[in-house]
């Protein structure tokens, strides 16, 4: 029976704060393959790989070369990481998709990694959910016939690696991380993560703004990111929502008149609302059952206490409450949101009407 590339390459999973905080561990073989599905994190790695290979050199343009595999441009790659930069400098050579390389191409690039140059890093990247590297490299070019000395010879020279998604830990630190020394709390970057999708990119995005909007005070408050966000609110929503899940009429209203003290919750009330039955909506799938609970937060978007206390109770609806029900209350939800938005009609009239929508049988 013949022999593949999956006896031979290993794939190593490896944390993105690991790979990103302790990169000149893996400089040293001068070739590096990455599975890594979002961009901006590997623009991030490749980032800190490139500081650690040239020693933070500024020069970026002439010694930071990206290539793409859809290009077609083989040629120019292998030149790029042949030749010696400018004064014998160190560079890095990064090549985005590498899937897409045809079969000669990907010889061609197994055959340089087998006798890489020493001032050159390259860098394969797949964005994809692709995490074989049997799809990256030809079989017949890593085994040179079978021929243990040339597997040898390109297992040296190479790094295989998988970034696992982030843990909740990760994530909150990575976040904190991307405030450049703007002070933020974890509770209030769990505030934030409600308003975003699990998305870099997105959070990204947000951390930009709030960056800007706090630039003067120094400091990321629950506030800010509500402000941010054109919601200012105040923490008593949990108990609201609750009293909502659980049908009890007279204390859901009770409680929106104490909160409505404060000037437009409304909207925020809405928004609450809709994200607790989107929560409750998924719950109805049964491989909501299998999920571990940082991955059960992230498909939900539950990451505060207060909402992640409200679990047993979207539990419960989710199995006492049919899918046509809950369509019919996400109508509900989405009319009173535009109501409310705009500017006839008496508030307190809107949100009874809603609450009454949801809690009646």
């Amino acid at each position: 029976m013949a022999k593949t590339t999956s006896n031979f390459l290993t794939l190593k999973k490896i944390s993105f704060n690991d790979l990103n905080s302790n990169a000149v561990k893996y400089i040293e073989k001068n070739n590096l393959l990455l599975f890594i599905k979002d961009k901006l994190l590997s623009d991030e790695i490749t980032d800190s790989l490139y500081n650690a290979f040239t020693n933070n050199n500024p020069d970026r343009k002439n010694h930071l070369i990206h290539f793409n595999a859809d290009d077609k441009v083989i040629e120019n790659i292998l030149n790029e990481c042949s030749n010696t930069g400018l004064f014998s400098d160190k560079k890095v050579v990064v090549i985005r998709n590498a899937k897409k390389f045809l079969k000669n191409e990907k010889i061609a690039i197994a055959e340089y990694i087998k006798r890489p140059n020493p001032d050159t890093l390259l860098i394969l990247i797949s964005n994809d959910d692709e995490t074989d590297p049997d799809k990256i490299f030809a079989a017949d070019s890593i085994m040179s016939g079978g021929d243990p000395s040339g597997i040898k010879s390109f297992t040296d020279k190479i790094h295989i690696l998988k970034t696992d998604e982030f843990s909740e830990d990760e994530l909150i630190s990575w976040v904190i991380q991307k405030f450049d020394g703007i002070k933020i709390t974890e509770e209030t970057v769990r505030h934030l993560l409600n308003f975003s999708n699990y998305s870099p990119e997105e959070l990204n995005s947000e951390i930009e703004k709030l960056k800007t909007f706090c630039y003067s005070t120094g400091e990321v408050t629950a506030d800010s990111v509500n402000l941010c966000n054109g919601i200012e609110k105040d923490f008593i929503e949990a108990d609201f929502i609750k009293a909502i899940l659980l049908g009890n009429v007279t204390l859901a209203v009770k409680i929106y008149r104490k909160i409505s003290l404060k000037k437009d919750v409304e909207v925020y009330l809405v928004f609450l609302l809709n994200s607790a039955f989107t929560a409750i909506y998924k719950l109805k799938d049964p491989s909501s059952a299998g999920l571990n609970e940082f991955s059960l937060k992230r498909e939900l978007k539950i990451w505060s206490k207060e909402q992640f206390e409200l679990l047993p109770v979207y539990r419960k609806i989710a199995t006492a409450t049919s899918q046509d029900k809950i369509k019919s209350i996400f109508k509900n939800i989405y009319y009173a949101d535009i109501s409310l938005k705009s500017s006839g009609g008496n508030r307190f009239t809107k949100m009874f009407s809603l609450i009454n929508n949801i809690c009646g049988k």
